[in-house]
């Protein structure tokens, strides 16, 4: 099974894939992708992120290349977005490639996901992240549902939100600032994850989508809030696991939704 965590930056989506890998499932194995990629002798060393990102480039490249014809189809629909609406040429080349990565790390974790759940960051539903918030180009929901149409599923998503000013305050302190937002004022960074968080808003909403999440509110930072977080997200995967049965998990009141 494969449980992507998707949400704003700021929003705790790593901190929580930590936890929740050191918690353990009830029903079998919990790895994170990124051990898919970086677990093995001669990379357990490596920590700078651009080192990482490199492997993690050839690592599931040959993934991606044997992947189904459908995610080919994604990534034509993702070019065509971005070489209309990337904000520069060089983010366009880094965004197609960190699809192509999210992508070929979706179907390694596919492979995977048999014997396993995986848990996945940065993941192929993210990649709206480099269609969508980074630029000033106007979308609607019909572009959302065709994004959701198209882009290669996890069996589950999690939806990880927290409170706009919470999320901005954790983004300027985090020393590994998204490049987007290193050199952005209070302004623009708050600017920023607002339009995010309206993308991932209306993705979840999208009937591809919906079915399959779950929203958590993540605004505590204790260690008794994000124990509460993770063992609902815990459930959720537990009984999704047992039943195999879709669960619809719409927002409501107390998720943190802003």
């Amino acid at each position: 099974m494969i449980v992507e965590l998707i949400g704003s930056s700021g929003a705790g989506k790593t901190t929580l894939i930590g936890l929740l890998r050191r918690r353990g499932g009830s029903v079998g194995p919990i790895v994170s992708a990124d051990d898919l990629i970086m677990d093995r002798p001669g990379r357990r060393w490596i920590t700078n992120p651009k080192a990482v990102n490199l492997v993690a480039d050839v690592t599931v490249l040959p993934s991606f290349l044997r992947g189904p014809d459908r995610d080919r189809e994604f990534v034509r629909f993702a070019f065509d977005r971005l070489k209309r609406h990337a904000p520069t040429r060089f983010a366009r080349y880094n965004y197609l490639r960190e699809i192509v990565r999210n992508v070929g790390k979706h179907e390694m974790a596919r492979r995977a996901g048999a014997k396993a759940t995986v848990l996945v960051d940065e993941g192929a539903v993210l990649t709206a992240y480099h269609l969508f918030v980074y630029s000033d180009a106007s979308f609607d929901q019909s572009d959302l549902d065709r994004f959701a149409e198209l882009v290669p599923l996890p069996d589950l998503i999690v939806y990880v939100t927290a409170p706009l000013s919470v999320l901005v305050d954790r983004a300027i302190r985090r020393p590994d600032r998204r490049r987007e937002l290193a050199t952005a004022d209070h302004a623009e960074i708050e600017r920023w994850i607002a339009r995010a968080g309206g993308v991932f808003d209306g993705l979840v909403a999208s009937p591809a989508l919906r079915h399959r999440t779950l929203v958590v509110g993540n605004a505590d930072d204790s260690a008794a809030g994000r124990e509460a977080v993770v063992s609902r997200i815990a459930a959720f995967i537990d009984e999704r696991t047992q039943s195999h049965d879709p669960v619809d998990a719409p927002a409501s009141p107390g998720t943190g939704r802003t």
